[in-house]
């Protein structure tokens, strides 16, 4: 990892009882062979609520990020999470696209 490299941090809330079954498809979205995809990222559960991941995803490169993003081939993978994810505003409580400032 490295100073400016661009990501994403995402809080998503499963529907009830579908916290695994998110985290599954989440790894797995991440070995789909996209060249553009995160080079880095970690998945953490919530203490408080199983149902509730926190992802960041750290990129390439800002060129990497947009194109991974703006990718259709990646729209049926994004679906899956869509529809485990609970409804309401809440549950998408952050969607933040960062720069790293300093790493271990």
């Amino acid at each position: 990892m490295h100073a400016k490299q661009p990501g994403m941090v995402l809080r998503l809330k499963a529907k009830p009882g579908m916290g695994d079954e998110l985290f599954k498809v989440c790894h797995e979205l991440h070995f789909n062979d996209d060249p553009d995809g995160p080079v880095d990222w970690v998945l953490s559960r919530s203490d408080e609520d199983p149902d509730v991941m926190w992802a960041f995803e750290f990129y390439r490169d800002d060129e990497s990020f947009e194109r991974h993003y703006s990718n259709p081939a990646m729209d049926e993978g994004h679906q899956r999470v869509f529809d485990l994810v609970a409804e309401g505003v809440e549950e998408w409580g952050v969607r933040e696209s960062v720069h790293i400032v300093t790493s271990s």
